[in-house]
């Protein structure tokens, strides 16, 4: 159904009439019950509005109801009046359209036009002649005029031809005439059912999406300029959004706009942006120099959102503006590259320590241009692969089995460990060492049970919660425990579920699934909650600032987009934790230390890696098979752990940077730290875990 159809409308140039037909229409729609048909009609609405400026009225009264012979055999009446009227004009020669190279000198624009896609074609070429087409809608409503009289086969001809038109010329076109034009046509339908091989189709999604450029400035450029001004400026937005600096490229396409016109606005914002893509962290003089002038005469000739931003930016590197400027900054509507914003955002959520939003900004143009970002930005980004357990030639792998299920048993026994040891140490472990091991959340006595029973009885919140909802979820407390342990959304959905929204998990005890907290930046306290067998979580539990659960994210709970949640699970698996884990698995004890070290580079840092690269022929440190470990502290509350050989020896003292990653490694043949540090920390020291 076309618009009119839609709105039950004959098509009309009155704009009231097109009014009062929609406010009929959405009266007998509820918005909320039906989002589609609102859209629709909507959709319908503007499309008419838009026609309406295309249409010239009869003098034929409008009919309400009306045959389709009678419909047919007005068309055909109205067409061949047309074609009448066609026949009988005096046209003037006009030069072959460039956009279609394919036309020889006998062209049809060179004749009378004897049907209406010859009389578009040349009205076409009329206004591509004028050179002021490009940001008015209504220079190209005289094309569409006789609409009503085209054939069905005229009318896919003409859509042909503009195809072909936008094709070769929508880098000079604004954005509004492109998609009033693709209104006219339908031609994001025309996109749904496109068949392989169609280049228009492939191109519209793109076509569409040209930047908001301005275009008042070719009032300023000669007509024989203006093609190829605004296709030079659309080719210098390309250039910044690729990531890439081409210098030649650039600077020949610049210099040219420059040479045309000093006063295009949009030109020297882009300038600002290929500047910051060379240096984005400003930390050139000459990058503030240049910045500052071009500020400057960008201002000259506009005070636009784009330099409020870039003002913004350059106040919070140096240090003199808000941070939450920045983040709260409208940047929907920017007339910018998506690239330089991405690229200047990731760098505040860098110092901020947002990973997730890091990787979101920086991650497919790292994979493009790696080179604009420095070693630990990089090593940021990388993708982290769950560690695969190894398997030592010379071992038995039963040994092995049971040290990786001691490993787990230490993992749940951690927050036990510390709460106890606070109850009787002269001092309290401080904030921040919770938060790096337990994302800052109340970790109660955990007791590994032989039963799913005893989950209930736990005084661990997450093994009560997997009693409740996925051993025993027809027990008559789990309203209480609802009631006490969860708020919000999660409170809420707990409350309707049913027994068929989850699924059905083999759990009969502790022993069957481990829990990872973490806190991670815009989530906050976060448990990740695994089967023993699984690699990656079946549920993530959120806490509020009360420790109460207040969002689930997995099956039958809150969905969280598959993207989101696998990076929400790879910051949580970046833990000290996990580092130390690294070194002491899969480095001190594999025969495959240079292998681990390539396929997991997230858990140390370039200084470590390289030490542990030289440090790899080492034999295989078997004392470390039975040995424990051991949190500790220095005077700044610096986090640190010891790890101790099978005869409870300090041999290593471990610290990591604020991302989870090995840091130093103090040892003999290792780093060296100052002898009354180290008495400290050992001093420091929480009681010993058993197990890696």
């Amino acid at each position: 159904m076309n618009c009119w159809e839609i709105l039950e409308l004959e098509p009309t140039s009155d704009k009231k009439r097109i009014k009062k037909a929609y406010d009929e229409k959405v009266k007998l729609i509820d918005v909320e019950a039906a989002p589609i048909a609102f859209h629709t009609l909507e959709e319908a609405f503007d499309s008419a509005l838009f026609l309406s400026g295309t249409i010239i009225e009869s003098n034929r009264p409008i009919v309400s109801v009306e045959s389709e012979q009678a419909k047919e055999d007005q068309a055909k009446a109205d067409r061949t009046e047309v074609d009448k009227d066609i026949q009988e004009q005096d046209i003037e020669e006009v030069e072959l359209q460039p956009f279609n190279e394919n036309e020889t000198s006998e062209s049809i624009y060179e004749k009378k036009p004897t049907n209406h896609v010859e009389l578009f074609d040349q009205e076409l070429t009329e206004i591509f002649e004028q050179k002021d087409f490009f940001a008015t809608i209504e220079k190209w409503t005289p094309l569409f005029s006789n609409q009503l009289a085209w054939s069905s086969d005229e009318h896919n001809q003409i859509k042909d031809r503009m195809q072909e038109f936008l094709l070769a010329n929508y880098r000079v076109l604004s954005r509004q005439v492109i998609t009033d034009i693709g209104v006219f046509f339908d031609f994001d339908s025309l996109v749904k059912e496109y068949k392989s091989g169609d280049y228009f189709c492939y191109s519209w999604i793109e076509i569409k999406q040209v930047p908001l450029f301005a275009f008042a400035i070719y009032r300023d450029i000669s007509k024989e300029q203006r093609i190829q001004y605004f296709t030079n400026r659309y080719e210098l937005f390309q250039i910044v959004d690729n990531g890439v600096a081409n210098q030649s490229s650039w600077q020949e396409r610049l210099e040219w706009c420059r040479s045309v016109t000093t006063k295009d606005y949009d030109v020297v914002t882009l300038e600002i942006s290929y500047l910051l893509l060379n240096d984005f962290r400003m930390e050139q003089e000459r990058t503030v120099t240049t910045f500052k002038k071009l500020l400057n005469e960008a201002k000259a000739l506009k005070e636009g959102q784009e330099l409020d931003f870039f003002r913004t930016y350059y106040e919070w590197v140096k240090n003199d503006g808000a941070t939450n400027d920045v983040l709260t900054f409208d940047k929907s509507e920017l007339t910018l590259p998506t690239t330089i914003i991405d690229l200047l955002m990731g760098h505040v959520y860098f110092s901020l320590r947002r990973h997730s939003r890091v990787k979101e900004c920086w991650a497919d143009l790292a994979k493009r241009n790696p080179s604009l970002f420095r070693e630990n930005e990089l090593a940021l980004l990388q993708p982290v692969e769950p560690i695969q357990i190894l398997t030592k030639k010379q071992k038995g792998a039963g040994s092995y089995l049971w040290a990786i299920f001691l490993l787990i048993v230490a993992l749940v026994k951690i927050g036990g460990v510390i709460s106890r040891n606070n109850e009787h140490k002269s001092y309290t472990t401080p904030s921040e060492i919770k938060s790096l091991f337990s994302g800052e959340q109340n970790v109660n006595k955990s007791f590994v049970t032989s039963s799913a029973s005893a989950l209930k009885e736990s005084e661990n919140l997450y093994d009560q919660f997997v009693y409740y909802f996925y051993v025993d979820r027809e027990d008559p407390d789990q309203a209480d425990f609802i009631e006490t342990n969860l708020t919000g959304h999660a409170k809420e959905m707990a409350q309707k579920l049913t027994i068929s929204d989850l699924p059905e998990l083999a759990i009969d005890s502790k022993y069957a699934f481990h829990s990872s907290p973490d806190n991670v930046a815009e989530y906050g306290p976060v448990t990740a909650l695994t089967l023993l067998e699984e690699e990656e979580p079946f549920i993530i539990l959120q806490e509020d600032h009360d420790e109460k659960i207040s969002t689930i994210f997995g099956t039958g709970w809150e969905i969280l987009p598959k993207d989101k949640f696998d990076a929400l699970w790879i910051d949580i698996q970046v833990r000290p934790m996990m580092s130390q884990k690294f070194f002491v698995v899969y480095y001190l004890l594999s025969d495959e230390r240079k292998e681990n070290l390539k396929d997991n580079p997230e858990y140390t840092t370039e200084s470590v890696k390289k030490m542990l690269e030289k440090n790899s022929s080492m034999p295989t440190a078997v004392e470390f098979e039975s040995g424990t470990w051991q949190i500790s502290q220095d005077e700044e509350d610096k986090l640190y752990t010891i790890i101790n050989d099978e005869n409870d020896e300090h041999r290593f003292i471990l610290s990591y940077d604020d991302y989870g990653r090995l840091e130093h490694i103090y040892g003999d043949k290792w780093e060296k730290m100052e002898e009354a540090k180290q008495k400290l920390i050992y001093a420091n020291a929480e009681e010993t875990i058993g197990v890696y």
